[in-house]
């Protein structure tokens, strides 16, 4: 898996959680579903659009890690079993913001992911508490302010930047190189941040 960066991830109009990834060259890389009425988060991801190919396979580790969302590890493998890494979550600053480590195979951290405007999604939780109003002014938030987040590798140097693009239903987001993604880290960072979108996607 090297794709040609930028990536656009956008979720498609289902009862069904379904996510369409594709390359700077409109070649798909991916699709990704949720599995239906399971307890732990589990994802499947397939190289083609009948869904007949399946590459990967995502699963929160724990029995309640999909209900505990903000200390929850996520294990990504292939479909032979063999290990890709890890989206773990950072304890309680994931309720104030966007917060995970993307870990390696070996389980040390690679890169480190952020929310760059955390505030955002205290105010939308204010407003939205407004009942039947604070609904009508939510939707219009979500359209207007949406949120970006940076990827920070080892060194501490930003890698990538994931934007959610301006919409009424939170179906779109795109993300950026801000250093070239080498070869052998693309597979683990594409990954990693489609989890990072189907679990932020209700924030902004």
């Amino acid at each position: 898996m090297n794709p040609a960066f930028p990536l656009t991830l956008e979720f498609k109009f289902s009862l069904l959680t379904e996510l369409r990834v594709t390359d700077a060259n409109g070649t798909l890389i991916g699709i990704v579903k949720e599995k239906f009425f399971s307890i732990r988060d589990e994802v499947r991801v397939y190289a083609d659009e009948a869904r007949q190919v399946q590459t990967h396979a995502i699963r929160a580790q724990g029995l309640m890690a999909g209900a505990l969302d903000w200390r929850a590890r996520r294990l990504i493998r292939r479909t032979d079993g063999s290990e890709v890494g890890a989206l773990q979550a950072q304890g309680l600053r994931t309720l104030w913001g966007a917060s995970y480590e993307l870990l390696g195979p070996d389980g040390h951290p690679e890169f480190t992911i952020r929310d760059d405007h955390p505030w955002m999604s205290v105010v939308e939780g204010v407003i939205g508490a407004v009942p039947f109003v604070g609904d009508l002014i939510a939707v219009g938030f979500d359209y207007l302010v949406n949120p970006t987040y940076t990827v920070t590798d080892a060194a501490g140097q930003p890698a990538l930047r994931v934007r959610k693009r301006r919409s009424f239903f939170s179906r779109r987001f795109v993300v950026e190189e801000l250093r070239p993604v080498r070869p052998e880290e693309a597979e683990l960072v594409t990954l990693g941040l489609v989890q990072l979108v189907l679990r932020e996607r209700e924030r902004g």
